[in-house]
């Protein structure tokens, strides 16, 4: 049955950390282990939330860099990362306030919803049903060793394939540029937070339109236009 107009979007397709659940205090602890055992000093929660963004080993790699440490084998460091966080993954780890009823929301409006994250597919979906929200996706898709990273639009479009819902049927939500870049590239309308871990202003990413607060993304979904081919 074709759906009306007022339906759109069919789907709403969110970034994990730093858009649904504040993942910061949990990375820094793991990234600290990592260097301590090195011999660096660690990184507060603050300047960590800076450095997230592209995956663990652009995580480590950040680090090094503010260490003046620029020539160094991270395959290693990453290695002592992983082991550290998949054994914490929501020690700290908290949904956004408002998540879970935005999720609920969105599920008795007939949306369908995805998750498209640069993290680690089994953390991803480790950390989903630890705090209790996996329930909410449809589709889940986190990195992959034979699939590309956002910015590419590749992971996005694994989400909504699965989904059933063709590109210029959907929203990305995220919190920095990678996930707006990752829209576009796909088709999709990005939308992205205030809040996150953005290196830059969000209101600089490009994005379609920019929110405050989880749950102002019903009423904003509203205000939106399928993006132009």
């Amino acid at each position: 049955m074709k759906r009306e107009p007022q339906d759109w979007p069919l789907a709403v397709v969110f970034d994990l950390d730093g858009t649904l659940i504040d993942s910061a205090h949990d990375l820094a602890d793991a990234l600290n282990y990592t260097l301590g055992l090195r011999g660096y000093a660690p990184f507060p929660v603050a300047k960590v939330k800076e450095m997230i963004g592209g995956g663990i080993s652009k995580l480590v790699e950040r680090a090094l860099r503010a260490h003046g440490v620029s020539e160094i084998e991270l395959l290693p460091l990453a290695a002592d990362f992983l082991y550290y966080y998949e054994e914490n993954l929501v020690r700290h780890t908290t949904l956004y306030d408002g998540a879970a009823e935005l999720l609920e929301t969105l599920k008795c409006k007939g949306r369908r919803i995805g998750l498209c994250t640069n993290k680690q597919h089994r953390f991803a979906s480790g950390i989903v049903e630890q705090l209790g929200i996996a329930k909410y996706f449809g589709a889940i898709n986190g990195e992959r060793e034979d699939q590309a990273r956002k910015p590419s639009p590749a992971p996005l479009l694994g989400v909504l394939h699965t989904l059933g819902v063709s590109p210029e049927n959907a929203v990305m939500v995220g919190d920095n540029g990678a996930d707006v870049e990752c829209a576009k590239a796909a088709g999709a309308v990005p939308v992205v937070f205030r809040y996150g871990y953005a290196s830059i202003s969000p209101d600089e990413l490009g994005a379609a339109a920019v929110i405050d607060h989880l749950l102002d993304l019903p009423e904003c979904l509203a205000t939106l236009r399928p993006a132009k081919k």
